[in-house]
Formats: C-alpha cells, sequence, structure tokens
C-alpha cells in the first residue's frame, strides 16, 4: 500500500539537512552567492544596494538560514569556545567547589561572549591523547584544574597555546588562585581565640598546592603561638570520613583535640553529620572548621565556621584572563584573590 502524502507534509531542498543553504537564500532573493554572503557577513559594499541587501535579509528570514558555524571557524580559525579540563577525573558540578567553578566560568563567558566546553573523564586515555583532544581545534584556549606533577601541565605549558589554571598554580602558565596562606593563618587565630590547646588538621588524600600551603601556613602560625596540632590525612575511600570519627572516638576524652580543622567545608560536613549520628556536641565536644565557603544543602543544618574563598570569581577572573591572551595581551604570572573567614556556630 503507497503511503499517502499531502502537500502540506512535503519539504523543499531548502530544509534538507534541517537548514538552509546560501544557494537556498540566493535563489529565493534572485541574486548571487557573492552577494548573500556579503549581505550576511554584513559587509558595507557599494555594489549591494539597500533594496538587494533588504531582500537578502528577508529571504535569509524565510529560510530560517542559520551560518555554517563549521564554515565559520575555518575561515576565521576561531571557534569563540573556550574548554574546562580537570585533571582530578571529571568535573563532578555537584561538589561545592566546581558549582562555584563552572557558575563562575559561565558568567566569565557570558561576559566575554564565549561558549563553555567541558571536558569528558579521559579515563584510560594516555597523556598523548588527552592534549591531542584538548588541541584538536574545537576551542580557542583552556581553563584548568590539574595537580602540578601532571605530565599534561608541562605540555600545554611548552605548546604556547592559551591557558590559564584555576585554584592551583603550575609553573609555567597563568594562574588564578586564592590567599589559602591568609585563610589557615585565619583558622589558627580563632582556634587560639577561643581558647583551644591541641586540635586535628585533616589533609584530603590529594593535596594539591593550594592544600599544602593552606595547611603550611595553618601549622606555622600554630608553631609560634603553643597550639598542639595533630594531623592526619584521609584515605580515598568512601567512608573516609568515617575513619575520621573513628581516630576522634579512639582518643582518650582528655587526649581528644577540641577542634578538627578540616582541609575543605565537604569534609567538615561528613564529620558534622556523623557527630550528630555519634551525639557528639559541637562545638562543646568538638569544634569544626572547613574552608571554601561555598553554598550547600548543609547550610540549613550547620552554621559551619570556615574561610570563604570566592571560586566563582576567580573562575571569572581566570575567563577575563584568557579572553586577554587571546587577544594578544599579557597577563600576570599569579594572581591571588582574598578571601573572608567567617564565624559560625561549630566553633
Amino acid at each position: 500500500m503507497n503511503p499517502i502524502v499531502s502537500d502540506a507534509q512535503k519539504f523543499s531542498p531548502a530544509t534538507r539537512n534541517g537548514s538552509a543553504r546560501l544557494k537556498d537564500v540566493a535563489e529565493r532573493a534572485g541574486v548571487s552567492l557573492m552577494t548573500v554572503s556579503l549581505v550576511l557577513r554584513d559587509a558595507e559594499t557599494p555594489r549591494v544596494s539597500p533594496d538587494t541587501r533588504a531582500r537578502v535579509l528577508q529571504a535569509a528570514k524565510e529560510l530560517r538560514y542559520v551560518p555554517n558555524a563549521r564554515a565559520q571557524v575555518l575561515r576565521s580559525g576561531v571557534t569563540n569556545v573556550i574548554g574546562l579540563y580537570a585533571g582530578y577525573g571529571y568535573v563532578n558540578v555537584r561538589t561545592p567547589f566546581f558549582t562555584e567553578i563552572v557558575s563562575g566560568l559561565q558568567e566569565g563567558c557570558e561576559l566575554f561572549g564565549k561558549d563553555l566546553l567541558l571536558h569528558g573523564t579521559f579515563r584510560n586515555r594516555s597523556v598523548d591523547e588527552i592534549y591531542n583532544e584538548l588541541r584538536d581545534g574545537r576551542i580557542d584556549g583552556l581553563i584548568v584544574n590539574m595537580p602540578a606533577t601532571s605530565p599534561l601541565a608541562q605540555q600545554l605549558a611548552e605548546a604556547h597555546f592559551p591557558v590559564v589554571a584555576v585554584g592551583d598554580p603550575l609553573q609555567g602558565l597563568p594562574a588564578v588562585e586564592v590567599d589559602n596562606e591568609a585563610g589557615g593563618r585565619f583558622i589558627a587565630e580563632h582556634l587560639m581565640e577561643k581558647g583551644h590547646a591541641r586540635c586535628l588538621y585533616v589533609s584530603g588524600s590529594i593535596e594539591p598546592i593550594s592544600a599544602q600551603r593552606r595547611r603550611g601556613a595553618f601549622l606555622g602560625c600554630a608553631l609560634e603561638n603553643g597550639l598542639e596540632v595533630q594531623e592526619m590525612r584521609l584515605s580515598s575511600a568512601p567512608d573516609a570520613s568515617q575513619e575520621l570519627m573513628n581516630h576522634w572516638l579512639s582518643l582518650e576524652p582528655q587526649q581528644r583535640p577540641s577542634a578538627v580543622v578540616c582541609w575543605n567545608d565537604t569534609t567538615a560536613y561528613d564529620f558534622l553529620a556523623l557527630c550528630r549520628q555519634e551525639k557528639v556536641r559541637v562545638p562543646e565536644d568538638v569544634a569544626v572548621i572547613g574552608f571554601d565557603g561555598c553554598p550547600t544543602p548543609y547550610n540549613d543544618f550547620w552554621s559551619l565556621t570556615t574561610v570563604r574563598a570566592p571560586w566563582a570569581h576567580a573562575a571569572q577572573t581566570a575567563v577575563e584572563h584568557l579572553n586577554a591572551l587571546l587577544q594578544g595581551q599579557t597577563v600576570p604570572a599569579e594572581t591571588i584573590l582574598p578571601v573572608e573567614f567567617v564565624a559560625g556556630q561549630t566553633s
């Protein structure tokens, strides 16, 4: 049985592959391809009369003509797209840190007329494969957050490709960071003001340079002022926060640190949840302090004492610097944004 097809269901060649072509616009307007190209590129030329220009624009509107982005890139060599690559794994926008980073990147892209491409996980991929994908022509420049020891960071620095690091410094690349040293000192000073004599400093399983600076400044200030500090590094296990609680509970009550300083807010919130589960009073039995100050759903349950780092502003600044590099301008090797101490109810 032959299908019944009405004229209303037929499509003209102008809609082939979902979009009209320059040729279709030219035929509709009754002009040459060159004339259409000149008008749609908004080129001012006496060769195109106002009437012809209006006719071409009307034809393009009627056919819903959309310029071929790939062809434009081939002609100009510019995509107006920047990328984000996270060298610690995939970009998990559910974490407060990356939520703020991606938010700031989007604000920066809107400000400078760029699109943002989030690159994938690259698990089980070699450094060369990752490098080749990042340099495959889809982006004009790159924002990165990765370990300083990454071989990829060295390759990018040697490639003369526009790259800006955010969060942590990378050798040979401009970076936008926050003042981790000041944050570490703020926390130590707060604990001493509150009369604490012993605390536990908790580092993550991976310690980037930013966290190293934070911890170093905290320990230096604590040592100068007689604050005893025990240290613990979490494992990469999913229940690492339980390891922290088990360690704290295993100590004799009189030997337990009266404060737990966590390298980031996520660790602090996980520990607070276990404190509630174990009936540990905060801050009466133990004070808890974090670092980041990013808005999270946890804010509804606890007013965390923390250091607020302007991660979104750092990311937006990174886009600003990347745009400057794309314009052939120079940018500072290291830009450090100020942080703010927030005294919550957990200390």
